[in-house]
């Protein structure tokens, strides 16, 4: 008994004394803003067939909270527009529905470096974020009457990296 003690303290002393490596700390996630407009709304419910055609856009944004402050807000902004297929004869896509989704989280940055900053808030954050917000997106897609909205895992790394190249 005495031994395992030993041993436990041991295990937490270690720890405590290696060198802090970067991270963040997920703390709250909210939805800060929605809207889902379905476009033609009550006729487009009886030419709807089959799954909508998706387009999404999306867009990371991270604010300080307070000055010389560890803490950040982390937006992940989604756009979804729902049309149908072209059709075989030529006919223009139909419009269905348009979703703008900000869900957001409040993340705290440990030992971060410039380095680390940027891709602990623009990757890290928002992959957090991400399943909350793909879950939303397919519950109110749901309840508006279409076909749940899936939204394959987005790579928020080469996302971050092509906003650098344009940048």
């Amino acid at each position: 008994m005495a031994d395992q003690n030993n041993s436990m303290t041991e295990t937490i002393t270690g720890a405590a004394g290696r060198s802090a490596k970067p991270g963040v700390l997920m703390g709250i996630q909210y939805v800060k803003a929605v809207t889902f407009q379905v476009i033609g709304a009550p006729s487009v419910y009886t030419r709807v067939q089959e799954r909508p055609q998706i387009a999404i856009t999306v867009d990371v944004r991270a604010n300080q909270i307070g000055e010389n402050s560890p803490n950040f807000e982390v937006e992940l902004a989604m756009r979804c527009q729902g049309q149908t297929a072209a059709g075989v004869n030529g006919e223009e896509p139909t419009p269905l529905f348009e979703v703008n989704l900000t869900y957001a989280g409040i993340f705290t940055l440990n030992h971060s470096t410039a380095e680390t900053f940027e891709p602990l808030l623009l990757v890290e954050a928002p992959r957090m974020l991400f399943p909350g917000a793909r879950n939303l997106l397919a519950t109110l897609s749901r309840e508006a009457g279409f076909l749940p909205v899936v939204v394959q895992q987005i790579d928020f790394a080469e996302l971050w990296r092509n906003r650098r190249a344009q940048g």
